[in-house]
């Protein structure tokens, strides 16, 4: 009995090791996979058959339960792309998120920089092993409620003198436009302006202003603001109405 319940255990692994064989081969390459592509079969054996599959070479070990499997070429075999690692990891982990700043900024063209590195806002602080490759994170308040583009033009006024090949002036020229074409949604960023530093309310009030906002939203907004505070961010020549709003 003992022998036969051995011999079941032993087929049960290699059937399921076959399984996962199959359609990890059968499935498409620049692939990553992880334990929860197999979510109705035992992890442990899952794990194992990964770790083996490593072995033979089938695919790539990139960090703890995340694989690859890498497609040849005439210049040899892919890369995985590390955002996709890394969201992959942030969605197991039930942590909400965002991709910002360079490659987001980039795509509203508040610069022309690439990243070399990703960069995402993430609803609170993670604690990631090491791993191939480097990623950004930002704890910030709000995200939910936001667009990936949203979040990252509030990012961009945090980071506004920080923001590469561009000007703080530029910036909010910039904003300012694609709030008029409905690229970015005012009302929305506002709302969420509640959780972000005074300066960036301050700034949102400067975008407001000139958009022709409602008078008692942006009233609102200023009274949230300390009057004897003023944000040095050298606005003040190219925007009569930034004094409105203590900047400077």
């Amino acid at each position: 009995a003992t022998h036969a319940m051995l011999a079941l255990s032993v087929t049960a692994m290699s059937t399921t090791a076959d399984i996962i064989r199959r359609r990890v081969e059968n499935g498409s390459e620049d692939r990553l996979w992880m334990l929860g592509d197999f979510a109705s079969l035992p992890p442990s054996a899952v794990a194992k058959t990964f770790s083996r599959m490593a072995h033979d070479g089938v695919i790539r070990r990139l960090r703890k339960g995340v694989y690859y499997r890498p497609k040849t070429t005439r210049f040899g075999e892919t890369k995985p792309d590390l955002s996709r690692v890394f969201t992959r990891v942030l969605d197991r982990k039930h942590v909400d998120w965002k991709p910002t700043g360079l490659a987001v900024w980039n795509a509203l063209g508040l610069t022309t920089q690439v990243p070399a590195v990703p960069t995402f806002a993430v609803d609170r602080r993670v604690q990631l092993s090491a791993s191939k490759g480097r990623v950004w994170f930002r704890v910030v308040p709000s995200l939910h409620a936001l667009s990936s583009e949203e979040r990252a033009a509030l990012d961009a006024l945090r980071d506004l003198r920080r923001v590469p090949d561009t000007t703080p002036a530029a910036i909010i020229h910039r904003l300012v436009d694609l709030c008029r074409e409905g690229r970015l949604s005012f009302s929305r960023m506002l709302r969420a302006s509640a959780h972000e530093p005074p300066r960036v309310r301050a700034l949102l009030g400067l975008i407001g202003t000139l958009l022709g906002e409602d008078a008692d939203e942006l009233a609102r907004l200023r009274r949230s603001l300390n009057p004897a505070t003023t944000y040095k961010l050298g606005l003040a020549g190219d925007f009569p109405g930034a004094a409105d709003w203590n900047l400077r």
